[in-house]
């Protein structure tokens, strides 16, 4: 199975999601919009991916976060924002939410705005999922297995 098969939880906004998609060509997905859908998925069924969005409908991202850590401790999660904060937040923003997400254990963080939404764009995103999931699927190193 290569890195891009399987199935995603996306947990993201509707805009996020349609975004998404193409990016995920081959992929089986699930969409959830609200912590009781994706607390109702990660009851039913397994994921070998959840996205999780940075503007998730009446819940907070790190909510999420942890509903699915709470269902599959070792589940492999990546964060994606696909608007703006407010403008007023500006890039510190996104630079504490990256720190946050890494500290919570969140593999990738993709700032969605930072790829065109044309072809190019979806290629470069779908790289960076490849990238990562290859990563997780590899041994580690010798040196840190002694």
């Amino acid at each position: 199975m290569s890195a891009m098969q399987g199935r995603f939880l996306l947990a993201v906004s509707a805009g996020t999601r349609e975004r998404l998609l193409p990016c995920l060509t081959g992929c089986q997905v699930v969409w959830a919009q609200t912590a009781g859908e994706v607390r109702a998925a990660v009851a039913r069924e397994r994921f070998d991916v959840a996205v999780v969005g940075s503007h998730f409908d009446e819940s907070h991202t790190f909510d999420i976060l942890a509903l699915i850590r709470a269902a599959d401790p070792a589940a492999h999660t990546v964060c994606v924002r696909g608007r703006p904060f407010p403008g007023a937040l500006r890039e510190s923003t996104m630079h504490a939410f990256r720190t946050a997400c890494e500290a919570l254990g969140v593999s990738l963080v993709v700032d969605l705005l930072d790829y065109p939404d044309d072809q190019a764009g979806n290629d470069a995103i779908r790289a960076l999922f490849e990238r990562d999931l290859a990563g997780a699927a590899s041994p580690p190193p010798a040196a840190a297995r002694a």
